[in-house]
């Protein structure tokens, strides 16, 4: 790298710098956001089984999500926060475990519409979407999954043995106006779950 080339990607870092100080002396809630381990809060997997109905696996699932301050007063300034599950099918093996026979990905966002007062949990996979006056009741709904379709029975060996496991995880990949600059710095707030498994029976 040359002298006038290292400058100038000093003086940009310097920039940088300056910009996202600017940044989150404006939008001071940004700032524990960027801090991993103080605004993780806590997504847990209570309980997870599927049942069967008309040779079709369904999920269920109770997932515990809590948002500390810090990330209350992201979602009412604008931040929306996104939530994953990770559903898995896999085949067992003696030795080793085969890849996922079934992958379901099932994705939400939540945000806060401040002319309304209202939460509003949009279902990225199905374009449904809930509105809610209250972030508690928003949440509770956001962790109750019941009769999610997983995979055809009839596309499963009778003489196999089947695992099923789940990972929910809640971050944060679209930041509102100027406040995308923020992510160059310390990129996307993210907390997943333990993966939750069971196995999967007929």
């Amino acid at each position: 790298m040359g002298a006038s080339t290292a400058a100038t990607s000093c003086r940009d870092r310097v920039r940088g710098s300056r910009l996202a100080a600017l940044l989150l002396a404006l939008f001071p809630w940004a700032a524990p956001l960027a801090d991993s381990d103080s605004a993780k809060g806590v997504v847990e997997i209570r309980s997870a089984y599927t049942e069967i109905r008309d040779d079709v696996f369904y999920v269920n699932a109770r997932i515990d999500y809590r948002l500390n301050q810090s990330a209350l007063d992201a979602l009412e300034n604008g931040v929306r926060l996104n939530v994953e599950l990770d559903i898995d099918v896999r085949r067992r093996r003696r030795l080793i475990w085969d890849p996922a026979v079934a992958e379901l990905r099932q994705r939400y966002r939540l945000s806060y519409h401040a002319l309304s007062e209202r939460y509003v949990v949009s279902n990225l996979n199905s374009g449904d979407v809930e509105s809610f006056s209250d972030l508690a009741t928003a949440l509770s709904w956001l962790g109750r999954i019941d009769r999610l379709p997983l995979i055809d029975a009839p596309l499963l060996d009778d003489d196999s043995r089947y695992d099923v496991s789940i990972r929910a995880v809640l971050d944060v990949k679209e930041l509102p106006g100027p406040l995308n600059l923020l992510s160059r710095f310390w990129g996307d707030w993210r907390i997943a779950s333990e993966r939750y498994s069971w196995r999967l029976e007929r």
